[in-house]
């Protein structure tokens, strides 16, 4: 078999600026670290990066099982996938020997991601508490409840402009996620309690038009959204106001207002469909993940619930006198 030809970097960029607009930034960003690093090792051990042989892919799961979770290794290997696609080459990825190395690597490893601290109506009161009666504390405020009550990911909230609230504040139009990239968009509703945090943010920031939500420094507000890294910080930062330990608070994540706002629904009752619905999922499997912990403990609370009235039920009659 010939070797492939060897392909500079150049080509890559080329092919990821080509996709700019069909594929989001973050989409594209997230492939680009992922074959940054499958290029670097390909040049520690001296093999060639692109095209690929599914010999060198095999030769890298294995190794990277060594040291990195499953989901990362299939995060590079879509990657992978995409820029050969992409590029109109054969996919190594399909190889029978790219197959055997995942499964080598998923019996080796756990597949099982950890998951974000859930931010339930609870917690939600206790960082609401918490927050400061300055304009990062209203930005702040207005930004955890928005993303409860939407069941937002960080990236969506980044997306959110004024033009996507309704008139009167009591709905938002999510205009794109990860499970909707051709911008169907769907509409989630806001409680009293958030739109009233939401009108203080926007009144006390005087923003009529643009981003939702946006940075601040120095007590001055930018022009430029909030990004999901900087969205996270923010639900940590909460997560330590409001008292968390440093498990929790290092367990939090710009998903955690979804997570809790997905398990609080399922725990007052809300059926699989009406959630899927309500926070955009196309997958019940998914959903499944998310709610797992409250549905374990609910399931668990009932049946010692149960178990306690039929232990009284079973107690012996006092005798009259």
């Amino acid at each position: 078999m010939n070797r492939p030809v060897s392909v500079s970097s150049d080509r890559i960029e080329k092919l990821l600026v080509r996709c700019a607009g069909a594929y989001s930034q973050n989409t594209l960003r997230g492939y680009r670290n992922d074959l940054l690093q499958f290029q670097k090792w390909c040049a520690a051990n001296e093999n060639e990066w692109f095209p690929a042989e599914p010999a060198t892919i095999a030769a890298y799961v294995d190794d990277e099982v060594e040291t990195k979770a499953i989901a990362t290794i299939k995060h590079r290997l879509d990657a992978l996938r995409f820029a050969h696609v992409m590029a109109d080459l054969p996919c190594p990825t399909d190889h029978s020997e790219v197959r055997l190395a995942v499964r080598r690597a998923r019996r080796k490893k756990s597949v099982r991601q950890k998951q974000a601290l859930g931010l339930t109506s609870d917690i939600l009161g206790k960082m609401l508490d918490a927050c400061p009666d300055t304009l990062l504390g209203r930005r702040d405020a207005a930004l955890l409840c928005v993303g409860y009550d939407t069941l937002c990911r960080s990236s969506e909230l980044a997306l959110l402009t004024v033009e996507h609230v309704s008139s009167c504040r009591s709905s938002v139009l999510v205009p794109r996620s990860k499970s909707d990239p051709h911008g169907e968009g769907r509409i989630a509703y806001l409680s009293k309690e958030t739109t009233a945090h939401l009108e203080h943010w926007l009144a006390q920031a005087k923003i009529e038009e643009g981003p939702l939500f946006c940075g601040l420094h120095t007590g001055k507000i930018s022009e430029r959204a909030l990004t999901t890294p900087s969205i996270r910080r923010i639900v940590k930062r909460a997560g330590v106001r409001a008292g968390l330990n440093d498990v929790e608070v290092k367990s939090l994540s710009g998903h955690s207002m979804r997570i809790g706002a997905a398990q609080d629904m399922m725990v007052v009752g809300i059926d699989t469909l009406g959630i899927m619905q309500a926070g955009g999922w196309k997958s019940k499997n998914v959903l499944a993940r998310y709610v797992e912990n409250a549905a374990s403990s609910r399931l668990h609370q009932r049946r010692w619930q149960r178990l306690l009235e039929m232990s009284k039920s079973r107690l012996p009659m006092p005798h009259s006198c």
